[in-house]
């Protein structure tokens, strides 16, 4: 089994649960003016299960955390 955290700190708290900020269109700050279009969380959970792992999202206040597990076979 191989796991890789990956972890991001945006200075403020997340408006959306884990599960919500991974479909489509969502962003975890509406009020953003930058660029984005909520699509990349959604494209890489499809990806990693395309290859036979899992993504799971973990938010605590403003630190997000996204942990990539996959089986060796």
């Amino acid at each position: 089994m191989s796991v890789a955290d990956i972890l991001t700190e945006v200075g403020q708290k997340y408006a959306v649960s884990a599960e919500e900020l991974m479909e489509r269109f969502v962003r975890g700050d509406v009020s953003r003016s930058t660029e984005g279009s909520g699509l990349g969380l959604s494209i890489a959970r499809s990806l990693t299960e395309l290859n036979g792992g899992t993504l799971e999202l973990t938010i605590d206040g403003d630190l997000f955390k996204a942990t990539l597990v996959f089986d060796k076979d």
